[in-house]
């Protein structure tokens, strides 16, 4: 269920949030597929490759292996760091799925 819950928080932010924060403090790439919104206008805040990327991790999220799931997010860390607007969109989900494993506390 919370995987669900992640693949439709990542669809709506990535292809349908729109807002006038940016964070962005880096120039993107000068191609086309890399450009996307920057300044104070209302707007998405993703380029086109985000929005194709996307859908790729929402199938990894769903469909993949915890070890190909803890990959791919690595990978989009890596990418996200092109467009902070991206990093701060995915932030819940690096904490829900690397920051819930604590271990087990030893017996008292």
């Amino acid at each position: 269920m919370i995987r669900i819950l992640e693949a439709l928080y990542l669809i709506y932010m990535f292809c349908f949030f729109e807002t006038s924060v940016d964070f962005n403090v880096f120039s993107s790439p000068d191609h086309r597929f890399f450009k996307h919104l920057i300044g104070n206008k209302k707007g998405n805040r993703i380029c086109p490759f985000g929005h194709v990327a996307i859908f790729a991790l929402v199938a990894v999220l769903l469909f993949g292996s915890r070890p190909l799931i803890s990959c791919s997010l690595v990978i989009a860390f890596i990418l996200s760091l092109m467009n902070l607007n991206a990093l701060v969109y995915l932030l819940p989900i690096f904490i829900l799925e690397f920051g819930g494993r604590c271990p087990p506390r030893p017996p008292t």
